[in-house]
Formats: structure tokens, sequence, C-alpha cells
């Protein structure tokens, strides 16, 4: 197994370093392999680390995903990443905003953008340097909107929508989103108003997921996460899925809500709530405020999923370690390619004592520490035991894994088709002929 850190270095204007020269007999050739174009290049550093950490991911389904992290340790004892060496070979570009890649088994683990250099420096002349980074998500985080009008559309219509405002400008290979389930309503913002909270209300009416992928692009999910053969992946501790070296579980009332409330922007209110659990728990209140749905119809399907979802206290597999080291090749590979919002299966007999336990699983973290001589992998889990029962589906399509028939479809509503109506007149966007006018 290999590792890589590449950190991305503007080195056209060092004196030591031969780059492409225009009208230079010798280094003014277009495709010479020896002097290259300007620019920000990578550098791989892999001989410097010590160490490295990666936390990407959140806690629990209902939080937003947050930045990801990335913390590198380097041996600095020669001063290569010292800010005001003038002999590094990186002289002038030990600056922040740099950007660093993380590989492993050349499968691309992180993107991330340097936000400080830490140093530390011991009299033994055993010197450190601490890459602190973050992902693009700090991005958003710092970007301001335009003033503007949004027309009613589908949820991931609109974030593709803020992408493209001036003042975001996201690149468009650094997409990856979804449609969503949800009609959004009509929206005015005001200029100034922050990118990254606007999305994550998007993503929050939804009920979706809104997060940087391991290859660095943007990735914007409806409810239910992909269950494509391919992306689910199963850990067992009887040989049948990828072994796992220790696993928690939690059982509580973290997750218990038997009271939602859901509350839209501009007016409009739904509020559902599961009596039994209330007599059994008491009463745990969840609101959500502001949302963005256009109909009170959808805010009262959301509130009955929430509850639906929630009325009981869970039993959640929160977390598997996995030690790269100690699993076969196949396995290992198989991990590195695994992503937030895939879903997954969790087998384990305590104890060795049966029978096993089985779970549905939807991965919302991925940390790793990693050494030279250690890759350890913590896996975090959100919970899709309860969900509703879909026709033909590989993992909701059986029921003895704990989904459940629904007496109405999945809380999506399809609104109905309006003459000359930007979205609603689109037929092929899923809006139905109304037997009459509404």
């Amino acid at each position: 197994m290999t590792n890589r850190v590449e950190i991305g270095f503007d080195l056209s204007g060092s004196p030591n370093l031969d780059f492409f020269v225009l009208n230079d007999a010798v280094k003014g050739i277009l495709d010479n392999p020896v002097y290259k174009l300007g620019g920000v290049l990578f550098f791989d550093v892999t001989e410097k680390v010590i160490s490295y950490t990666i936390s990407r991911g959140k806690s629990r389904f209902l939080d937003r995903y947050q930045s990801g992290k990335l913390n590198v340790t380097l041996d600095n004892n020669d001063r290569t990443f010292d800010p005001v060496f003038e002999q590094s070979p990186y002289a002038g570009q030990i600056i922040p905003k740099r950007e660093v890649r993380i590989y492993s088994n050349d499968l691309l683990q992180m993107e991330a953008v340097i936000d400080d250099w830490d140093l530390t420096y011991s009299p033994n002349g055993n010197s450190i340097a601490t890459i602190v980074a973050s992902d693009a998500m700090v991005t958003f985080a710092n970007q301001e909107l335009n003033a503007q009008t949004f027309t009613s559309e589908f949820s991931g219509e609109r974030i593709e929508t803020i992408l493209n405002d001036p003042q975001v400008n996201w690149s468009l290979e650094k997409r990856d989103l979804e449609t969503g389930s949800q009609v959004l309503q009509g929206d005015t913002i005001e200029a100034g108003t922050n990118a990254l909270q606007y999305i994550q209300k998007v993503t929050e009416s939804e009920t979706g997921s809104f997060f940087i992928a391991r290859d660095g692009k943007v990735r914007f999910t409806d409810r239910s996460p992909s269950t494509a053969p391919d992306d689910i992946v199963q850990f067992s501790d009887d040989g049948t899925g990828i072994p796992y070296k220790s696993l928690e579980v939690l059982y509580g009332s973290e997750l218990l809500h038997n009271e939602v409330t859901v509350n839209l922007k501009g007016g409009g209110t739904a509020t559902a709530s599961d009596t039994d659990s209330q007599l059994q728990y008491g009463i745990i209140s969840l609101s959500l405020d502001d949302l963005l749905l256009a109909t009170n119809d959808q805010a009262e399907a959301l509130a009955e999923f929430l509850v639906d979802k929630y009325r009981e206290p869970e039993y959640r597999i929160e977390s598997v370690t996995i030690d790269l080291k100690n699993i076969p090749l196949e396995d290992v590979n198989r991990v590195l390619s695994l992503d937030l919002n895939t879903a997954s299966e969790i087998k384990f007999t305590p104890n060795n004592i049966p029978p096993a336990i089985e779970r549905l699983t939807e991965i919302i973290r991925i940390d790793q520490q990693v050494t030279p001589t250690s890759h350890e992998v913590t896996i975090g889990f959100a919970s899709r035991q309860i969900t509703f029962w879909t026709l033909d589906d590989l993992v909701l399509g059986r029921l003895s894994r704990g989904n459940v028939l629904a007496e109405t479809p999945p809380p999506v509503v399809l609104p109905v088709w309006t003459l000359d109506d930007v979205l609603l007149g689109r037929l092929n966007s899923g809006n139905t002929l109304a037997a009459e006018e509404t």
C-alpha cells in the first residue's frame, strides 16, 4: 500500500528551476518535458511526511455536513517548509491557500486548501511543520451572493443557480448534482447573503446532502443515497464482507423526535406527531424553520416523514474502524474508494453469540489516521432501517432488512401542471395534469 502527499507550488519565478521561456531557443520549445510551463505544479513531498489525518463528514443524519479537515505533519529539520528560509526549494511558496492532495494506492482521498502552516522548533534541532487545510466548503462559507430573485425550481436546480452566481463561479467540471425531489418556492435574497448558509437551507428543505466529495467535486443528493450495486459496501465479522478492527454502537434518544414542526419561509406550517411515542417517552420536539418548500402539502409530508423515522430510540451502529494493513488488497481499495452518502450494510455477532445483527446504514463520516507503519480508517454511519420499501431496489426492496411498506408513496409532492409556468409548465419534470383546475 502506498500513500502520496502533493502540494501545489508556483515556482515559475524561481531562478534555480527551469521553466518555459517564450522565444528562447532552448527553453521556448513547446512540449519540451524539461522546461515546463509556469503556474501551479504539484510536487510530491511524501518523503517528508511524518503522519497525516483526514476528517470528513458529520456525526448525525440531521446535522449539516461540515468542511473536511486535513492535517499533515512534515519533517522540517532542514527548513524546507520554513517560510522565511530563502534556500528552501519552495522559497516564497510556503504560504496559505496552496492546494494539497492526498492519494492512497493512486486513489485520490482528499483535495484541500492550506489554511495555516504551523511550525514547531526544539533546541535539539528536531523541527516539524504542520499543514492545516480544509476542503472547498470553506470557500463557500466565505462567499456572498448577489441580490437576485429565484423562480420556483427543484432543489438541485437552485443549487446549480447559486454555483453559477458570479460571486461563486464554481467550475462546471467540479459539480456532481442531482436534480432533487422537492420543488422550492420562488425566493428573493439580498446582496451579501452567505452562499453556504443558503445552500444548506436548500439542502435542509430537500432533506438531502451537500458536501465536498473526496475527488474535490461539489456533491448534492436528494433524500435517498445511491443503492446501485457498485455503491453498496458490506462490513462483517464473519468473512462475508470487509473485516473491521472494532465496532461501536449507540442506543439512545439523541435522534428521538415524536413531534416535528416544519415552518416555511414566507408563511405556512405543518406539524406531525406520534402519540404512542409521546406517551412512552414524553414529547420531544424538532422544529425546522424557514424552509424553502413550495407548498404546505410538502411541509406536511416532510414532517410526517421525519416523525416516522425518529419516533423511536435508535439502535445505531456509530462506526467501524478498519486496519488497512491487515486486510486483503481488494478490500483495501474498496475502502479507499468509498465516499460520503453511500449506502452500506453491517453484520456482526456480539461476542460470537448468535443471532447476528444486521443493519442498513449510510456512510456519513470518513476519518483516516496515517503514519509510516499504520493506516486506519474509521467510518461513521447513519441508520437506514426505517425506510419506505421500494419495489426492485437492491436494498430498499428487501422487507427483511427493516424497510416498511408505506400506505402512500414516499413524501415527494408532484405539483399540478400550470400553463406558462417556468417550472410547473414542464410535463417532463414530474408535474401532473389535473382533472380540473386547482
